[in-house]
């Protein structure tokens, strides 16, 4: 188990198919070219995104640093020629990107894949709005002020919120806690379904950049092999760009883990479960290795947990 507890071309969405790889955790929780808009012309105060448009951190990365060769992965299903997702713009408005409803695979098909992965299947989604970044420490603080949310408990010396940072993302937060914020927000917590599909869309990667890990574009741990970290602590939201999604969502795969409306199950079903005793989280965190801060990488979280590697976003349906 992860240590987060006290831790275009442009391509349409009806034609991207595929399915991707997969990822599993280590225990089971209490039984229970340049892009062509497709977008309609923005409304006033709207913008089309484009993806990789947010402007780089000058925090310290390590540049040169791979995360792993193709055969430290072992759900990596197509070692050979990882080509860059293409771009699909869409619009934003105030932090969010509007994603066009559709179909697409959820999950692995990977018999390599871990159990919670599988089987993948074939879902779909309505047109929704996501928060373009995980959810600031500024963000959240407002919240905090308002006395809609709780302070996060410090149970971590790299829990960010009294960092002095406003800019990083929140974390140490419980589940509980980031649905108070979001609908303090006039949002919601994304569902699992809608999280995957903002990550990738319906094109078989296993990053939501298309590529291979790399500390350029995610921060988790280096690789699989090793327990050292790409940077010292989450970065600012939004400072790996070139790790967005083929949507433009940024901090997909790592810097912290998401929570997600819906309750875990050890096996994808044809709908979310009504009921459990831990909610799903998405995506890994900084300390994530690679192969379980992928695009299908799934992990939990109880109603009691929090920590330096967890955090999350909003989302809300389309008008």
């Amino acid at each position: 188990m992860l240590p987060r507890s006290s831790t275009a071309v442009v391509v349409t969405v009806a034609a991207l198919t595929g399915a991707v790889l997969g990822r599993g955790v280590a225990a089971a929780p209490p039984a229970a070219s340049a892009p062509q808009s497709l977008a309609a012309p923005a409304a006033p105060g709207t913008t089309a995104a484009a993806a990789g448009s947010a402007p780089a951190s000058h925090e310290e990365i390590e540049p040169d640093e791979s995360h792993a060769t193709p055969g430290e992965n072992p759900y990596d299903e197509s070692p050979q020629g990882r080509p860059a997702v293409a771009r699909q713009p869409v619009i934003a408005k105030d932090g969010m990107l509007r994603l066009p409803g559709g179909r697409f695979m959820l999950g692995s098909s990977s018999p390599r894949a871990p159990a919670n992965e599988r089987p993948a299947r074939t879902n779909s989604v309505s047109t929704f709005w996501i928060d373009r970044t995980e959810v600031t420490v500024g963000a959240y603080r407002a919240c905090v002020a308002a006395s809609a949310c709780a302070r996060p408990a410090r149970a971590s010396a790299t829990c960010t919120f009294d960092a002095g940072d406003g800019e990083l993302p929140v974390s140490c937060v419980h589940w509980r806690d980031a649905d108070a914020y979001c609908r303090f927000a006039g949002k919601r917590l994304p569902s699992e379904r809608e999280w995957e599909y903002a990550a990738r869309g319906g094109v078989s990667t296993a990053f939501p950049w298309g590529g291979v890990a790399s500390c350029q574009n995610a921060v988790t741990l280096v690789n699989d092999l090793s327990g050292k970290t790409c940077v010292s602590r989450p970065l600012h939201v939004g400072t790996h760009p070139l790790g967005a999604s083929l949507f433009g969502v940024q901090d997909m795969s790592g810097n912290v883990e998401e929570w997600t409306s819906d309750w875990y199950v050890d096996s994808l079903g044809p709908a979310a479960p009504r009921a459990g005793s831990a909610h799903v989280l998405r995506g890994g965190g900084w300390l994530s290795p690679p192969s379980q801060s992928r695009t299908t990488s799934r992990d939990w979280g109880s109603a009691l947990e929090s920590g330096p590697n967890v955090g999350f976003r909003c989302a809300k349906d389309a008008e």
